[in-house]
């Protein structure tokens, strides 16, 4: 497999390429000659509309993650794009219409597409916390249905009356102006989908950053060319080439996790990402659970329950506050790694392969690897990263043991293993908690550090936590 930069360095090159080839074309001369091809024109961009309709469909048919708003105006920015592009590709001079007629409602159908498939996808990509984010998240339904009528109406006008669109300014300002805006629509939302491959690093989501690259590269080539030129052709071949290279991520992706569901799932975690201000913020840090419990509701209200035990436990050692702190913190996201492990794999009901364990251990390097990205969650990482330790070696991923596992890793490992054991699993159903202390005696030295073991059991018989199993309780009041 190869290296996430090594993928970086193909989507930089991916992009900068047809860039510089724009450049040369236009400043050298000889290299931008005429081409006049309209048959060929009309396959081309027909084939372009095809797979954005394509890419749309497939947002669409996602049927788990098309229940998110973001994918929703992801896959109506792709649709956006395709019904609008086929309207240009149908109006090819010699085709449907006479080779002198070119309506110029044709014309600007080109730049319209991806304009308004612009907005949509830069919809997708808007958090909370921006101006307008909570308007577009809670009134998505009314900005779809508003989207889609102005694209039936565009699609009729263009059809029955295309000289409705006379009125739109023929001038290079007018040009310019719509390039740029298009320009930075797409430069947002490639933005911010970078911001969430890096918390993955998957070549399936470093796919969708490239794409929206080449869309843009695509704006200088059809605005800042001629009809027919080798340079206007480009455009064409570019937008081609940003469906072709979508549709080959998601192909990586589906043969990975059998699922496209971690595009969506990586912006959500990203915009909880950051809002985090301090370790100390509860109800944010709980915002980065809600968006592994999109995954698997297990494990959010499994890292919400071990947050609580670690932060016990870590007081019963007489820690300093501090650690205390980052103890129920590391508890609260431990697992946050998990937002990459494939469903196939989190949630199979039966025992795990050995390669399909290998694929579940790489869930504490990719938790550690987020949390490095935020500069106040930094200080969870050797701790995440450490959870799945041995006391006494053989655990992942590193060997450690003994005291070379962070204090707070072996906190929050007993709170992780005694919660495992009295919770009702998709492989198991959760043991009596007299057969869960039993276990967690029997694995101290050897799985858990035998001292954090005894001041655990002890603390929840001092705070009256067995009690509360005892009596019937589902789980101990926070």
């Amino acid at each position: 497999m190869m290296r996430p930069r090594i993928w970086l360095l193909l989507s930089m090159g991916a992009v900068l390429i047809p860039l510089g080839a724009f450049a040369a074309m236009k400043l050298v001369p000889g290299w931008d000659p005429m081409l006049v091809y309209p048959t060929e024109h009309f396959w081309l961009v027909s084939a372009a509309a095809l797979l954005s309709a394509l890419v749309g469909a497939g947002l669409a048919m996602s049927v788990e993650s098309a229940r998110t708003t973001r994918t929703v105006y992801l896959a109506l920015g792709f649709v956006a794009i395709a019904m609008v592009f086929a309207t240009h590709g149908l109006g090819t001079p010699g085709l449907l219409i006479p080779e002198t007629d070119y309506p110029y409602a044709v014309i600007i159908s080109a730049g319209l597409s991806q304009f308004l498939g612009a907005i949509f996808i830069a919809l997708s990509v808007v958090p909370r916390r921006w101006p307008g984010g909570d308007f577009v998240q809670q009134h998505s339904t009314d900005i779809l249905a508003a989207g889609l009528a102005a694209l039936a109406a565009y699609l009729e006008s263009m059809v029955l009356r295309p000289e409705l669109w006379d009125f739109v300014p023929r001038s290079r300002a007018w040009d310019s102006m719509l390039a740029g805006t298009t320009i930075v629509l797409l430069g947002i939302a490639g933005w911010r989908y970078f911001q969430a491959s890096r918390l993955t690093e998957l070549p399936g989501q470093l796919a969708m950053v490239t794409a929206l690259g080449l869309l843009g590269v695509a704006q200088l080539s059809m605005y800042y060319s001629d009809l027919w030129q080798l340079s206007w052709w480009l455009y064409h071949g570019l937008l081609l080439m940003a469906f072709l290279v979508v549709i080959g991520g998601w192909a990586v992706e589906a043969a990975r996790a059998k699922s496209l569901i971690v595009f969506a799932r990586a912006l959500e975690l990203r915009d909880s990402l950051d809002e985090v201000r301090s370790i100390a913020d509860v109800r944010v840090l709980e915002s980065l659970e809600e968006a592994v419990e999109r995954k698997d509701a297990y494990t959010r209200h499994h890292m919400g329950r071990v947050a609580e035990f670690a932060e016990g436990l870590a007081r019963e050692l007489g820690l300093p506050e501090r650690q205390v702190l980052v103890c129920a913190a590391a508890g609260r996201i431990h697992d946050v790694g998990k937002i990459t492990v494939p469903d196939a794999v989190l949630l199979k009901p039966g025992k795990l392969t050995p390669e399909e364990f290998e694929v579940m251990k790489h869930h504490t390097v990719r938790g550690a690897h987020i949390a490095k990205l935020h500069p106040e969650l930094e200080g969870l990482a050797a701790v995440i990263r450490a959870h799945h330790e041995r006391f006494a070696g053989g655990g992942y991923p590193d060997g450690l043991k003994g005291k070379q596992i962070p204090i707070e890793a072996r906190v929050v490992a007993v709170g992780d293993t005694f919660d495992a054991l009295t919770s009702t699993r998709v492989y198991r159903p959760k043991r009596p908690v007299s057969e869960a202390l039993e276990e967690l005696r029997r694995v101290a030295g050897t799985q858990l550090d035998p001292d954090c073991v005894e001041a655990f059991i002890r603390w929840l018989e001092r705070t009256g936590r067995l009690d509360d199993y005892t009596l019937g309780a589902s789980r101990p009041a926070a």
